[in-house]
């Protein structure tokens, strides 16, 4: 898989190409917050202040533009249920807890070994169907836009190649998001450091940290590896099955404590980032220090131009970044059963709107198929 052309000569241009990388993954980033923000209470000078910094330092350690989500099983059933931020912090400490003690027990380096490739190729799969699949509702909201906003990045990807393909889009729904902000102040309550109590903690492993296990580590941890691998070569050494979840267990703890909501490194954020033109860690930087900068002048004002961007574009981001997440599984096409195991987990996954499942059913169907293929004694 191959990033855009990206010019090697020129600051401007190379700037460009930074700054469309650096906000290939808000189709995922700003839905998920604002939703955050307006249904379970997150005060958004700390959901953006944390997530910026998390760039940040994710960026400078790993050397590359790391991609920064939240947690997207956890907020389906929060964002269902309607669960508070408190519950929510508590569990974002919770399993950054369990993710240190995977990183530092070896733990999660092990459980990589038993992940076949075939595995991760599903939930690369699966991954890029649930992208698609998100991406039509919110173009569904603008259609005209949605097919406007569509014709325009093809034409930079296929046909003005120089030209990075987020920025016309960007300059566009900053338009939008300009003509859109209105300046009603919003309570969220301060901003201060806050230990979770022992019942927000029960609540919060019992409904939110259990179901997202699973798919953080298949997702954000053994996928997340084998795409940075792939997609930025040497230049991701420092990515590996102790690093990731260190990094995002030490970020959810102090995420969890000042108010911030539960995040991670995505396989797909990475490849959006990638995609549009991130080839080391300065988009990451420009995201991460944007996002700061929302959260130290104005939370609520970011909040208000991030609800403004209009939600089509996000959406035809989404899908194109969907789509060429999909195609992670060319390199398996030649094994049929390969194959075969990575399509289940993929529908599996597509079917059921949770990865954790696919991936589970996908490993039993691996060492199912590799039971009978052994001979017999």
């Amino acid at each position: 898989m191959q990033r855009l052309q990206v010019p090697s000569t020129g600051i401007f241009n190379r700037l460009l190409w930074d700054v469309s990388g650096a906000f290939g993954d808000i189709g995922v980033l700003f839905p998920i917050a604002v939703a955050l923000i307006i249904k379970n209470g997150f005060n958004p000078a700390a959901l953006f202040l944390m997530a910026g910094l998390f760039y940040i330092l994710s960026a400078f350690y790993f050397k590359i533009t790391m991609p920064v989500q939240p947690l997207k099983a956890m907020f389906a059933i929060a964002l269902a249920t309607g669960l508070g931020a408190d519950v929510i912090n508590a569990a974002g400490i919770v399993m950054g807890l369990l993710l240190i003690f995977l990183a530092l027990t070896g733990f999660s380096e092990w459980l990589g070994g038993v992940f076949p490739l075939s595995v991760i190729r599903g939930i690369q799969l699966g991954l890029g169907f649930l992208l698609v699949k998100t991406s039509l509702g919110l173009m569904h909201a603008d259609l005209l836009l949605a097919v406007v906003s569509g014709a325009i990045l093809l034409a930079c990807v296929l046909l003005f190649k120089k030209i990075p393909p987020l920025i016309p889009l960007l300059i566009m729904g900053l338009g939008f998001s300009l003509s859109g902000m209105t300046s009603q102040p919003l309570f969220h309550g301060s901003f201060l450091p806050k230990l979770p109590d022992l019942e927000h903690i029960r609540i919060g492993l019992i409904t939110l940290v259990i179901p997202q296990l699973a798919l953080t580590f298949g997702n954000a941890i053994v996928a997340t590896e084998a795409t940075g691998k792939l997609l930025y070569g040497e230049k991701a050494a420092r990515l590996n099955l102790k690093s990731i979840p260190l990094s995002m267990g030490l970020a959810n703890i102090v995420s969890g404590i000042m108010g911030g909501v539960p995040m991670c490194h995505g396989s797909g954020g990475l490849t959006a980032h990638f995609k549009f033109g991130a080839t080391g860690p300065r988009s990451g930087y420009i995201i991460g220090f944007t996002l700061t900068a929302f959260a130290l002048i104005s939370g609520d004002a970011a909040l208000s131009a991030v609800a403004a961007f209009p939600s089509a574009i996000m959406g035809v981001l989404l899908c194109y970044v969907g789509i060429e997440h999909a195609m992670f599984v060319r390199d398996i096409l030649w094994d049929r059963k390969a194959v075969f195991v990575a399509t289940i987990v993929a529908l599996v996954g597509l079917m059921t709107n949770n990865l954790t499942f696919g991936f589970l059913a996908g490993g039993v169907c691996h060492y199912a198929l590799m039971w009978l293929k052994a001979p017999a004694k």
